[in-house]
């Protein structure tokens, strides 16, 4: 075994945490906000997918992301440019909503995409920085440990959002 199942295994188990907090919920559970400074479901599952096509994309390969490239603003009606980093309240209570199979849709558009580079890296490629002129301390073993930290966070929130409605195991 090598870095890169270990990585594809941390991937995938925080996907199923994922897919199993998100499985039956209503799209009233999925906007509940616990106060007025926290965000929703909703924008969660959102930031997750986000995040790990902007890093993959843009700060590993150093290319277009899937957002844009394919067209998923505009087909689920979210911003263009943008990945929920930091979003006042006002823009978490007026995020849009949106169909949440087809967000799923490019979840897993991007997960194949990360999966894919993900396989093409080499033990030498973890120590080399993906833009060296501009941030040479950052490392593709950074960024795939930063993604693999990140959004394993944010699956737990979501998980403790369903369970403040739902309790626990349900």
């Amino acid at each position: 075994m090598d870095f890169r199942d270990v990585v594809k295994m941390g991937l995938e188990e925080y996907t199923q945490d994922l897919k199993k907090a998100l499985d039956g919920l209503t799209a009233e559970e999925r906007r509940f906000q616990p106060g007025p400074d926290s965000h929703h479901i909703d924008f969660a599952v959102w930031h997750i997918a986000r995040v790990e096509d902007g890093w993959m994309n843009r700060g590993i390969r150093r290319g277009p992301q899937i957002w844009e490239r394919d067209g998923w603003a505009e087909k689920l009606g979210l911003p263009e440019r943008d990945s929920g980093f930091g979003y006042t309240s006002e823009q978490l209570a007026n995020f849009p909503t949106y169909d949440p199979g087809l967000l799923m849709e490019y979840y897993d558009a991007v997960r194949v995409d990360t999966l894919l580079l993900i396989d093409s890296l080499t033990g030498a490629d973890l120590e080399r920085p993906p833009n060296p002129g501009r941030d040479a301390q950052n490392t593709i073993a950074k960024i795939l440990a930063h993604v693999l930290i990140e959004e394993a966070q944010h699956v737990g929130q979501i998980a403790y959002l369903r369970g403040l409605q739902r309790g626990l195991d349900k």
